[in-house]
């Protein structure tokens, strides 16, 4: 995506969301530890996580933006470029992490050969990393592209609306159906397909006053938090199903961070943009060796509860992203697998 002035707001929300997926992954370090670390610093690292959850459903909305409105029909061409661009890289990220996850299984004595098969087949049911999910879904959502670029494409304004209309009620009603287990069928209009033609119509259509978008963002983090908090203390446990990425919270936090990026007109410093510009070139490679950089980090350089989590979480975030990308840097430089890691 070039950085042309129509479309910087897109290359800095890229880059946005691919910082926002390490502040995520970083601050899991202390949301799972209810009870072990101070308290302060747990309510500290919930509302971090929950501040950047719309990272991911913002990098499937650029993807309604900027793939589903410009698909060109060739269906061969588009296919085998997603195969090159997001499989290939995919599948050798996904082999990495099944070697550096169960080095000792897969190459010691403890599991049978029939072990180590079942051990290989469960990671590539499941991913053999936990933030390989997005690949999996995003694999699907390209294959779907195809078909709904048509009805994009011919669908009106009113139309468009009324699906994200119903795709939001059942965001907020779908616990409730699925509680007493009706018969309906309701999936054709549930899933991340709603956050793939958001980004579509919110390119094309949306304008909303920032007041509006700004009450909702921090309306959606302190509400997220709160009820985070409330579940957590309450039941004594630290489950995240209100930082669902499909979940109506979450979903409008997205919608306003979108939307304020693409209603801003943010001068960068010439330095910042070329920034931008480099963490946009290699956003799907640092997302793919971002966790175990991660994990290293956390191990040898400093630890989620060194400092404040206010201190700790955006330091070890910005060593990640620079440490990933001059890995994905250096590695793209190898000749022959380059042009495979991301």
């Amino acid at each position: 995506m070039s950085n042309t002035p129509k479309l910087s707001w897109a290359n800095n929300l890229r880059a946005a969301a691919t910082l926002g997926v390490i502040f995520i992954h970083a601050s899991s370090y202390l949301t799972g530890s209810l009870g072990k670390i101070p308290q302060n610093d747990w309510v500290i690292s919930i509302i971090i996580n929950t501040a950047v959850r719309w990272s991911v459903p913002v990098f499937v909305m650029l993807t309604g933006s900027f793939v589903l409105g410009n698909y060109n029909d060739k269906i061969g061409d588009f296919l085998r470029k997603a195969l090159n661009k997001i499989i290939v890289p995919f599948l050798i990220w996904s082999v990495f992490y099944l070697l550096h996850n169960n080095w000792d299984d897969l190459l010691g004595n403890r599991l049978s050969l029939s072990q180590k098969g079942g051990l290989v087949l469960e990671n590539a049911i499941s991913g053999s990393a936990v933030h390989l999910w997005y690949i999996y879904m995003i694999i699907g959502m390209y294959f779907i592209i195809p078909i709904f670029s048509k009805w994009t494409k011919y669908a009106n304004k009113k139309e468009l609306t009324l699906f994200l209309v119903f795709w939001f009620f059942l965001l907020v009603a779908y616990p409730l159906i699925d509680k007493y287990r009706t018969d309906f069928e309701l999936n054709y209009f549930t899933g991340y397909i709603g956050y793939l033609i958001g980004g579509y119509y919110f390119f094309k259509f949306a304008q909303l006053n920032k007041i509006i978008l700004w009450t909702l963002l921090l309306g959606s983090i302190a509400a997220i938090s709160f009820a985070t908090y409330h579940l957590a203390f309450q039941n004594n446990v630290d489950k995240e199903i209100y930082l669902a990425p499909l979940t109506p919270g979450v979903f409008l936090m997205s919608m306003s961070v979108y939307l304020l990026f693409k209603q801003s007109n943010i001068a960068l410093p010439n330095w910042l943009n070329v920034v931008v510009n480099q963490i946009c070139n290699y956003s799907y490679g640092i997302y793919l060796v971002h966790l175990v950089v991660l994990a290293w980090i956390d191990d040898l350089l400093i630890s989620a509860t060194a400092f404040n989590p206010l201190i700790s979480l955006p330091l070890m975030s910005l060593l990640c992203l620079a440490f990933s990308y001059l890995i994905i840097f250096v590695l793209r430089k190898i000749p022959f697998i380059g042009n495979w890691v991301g």
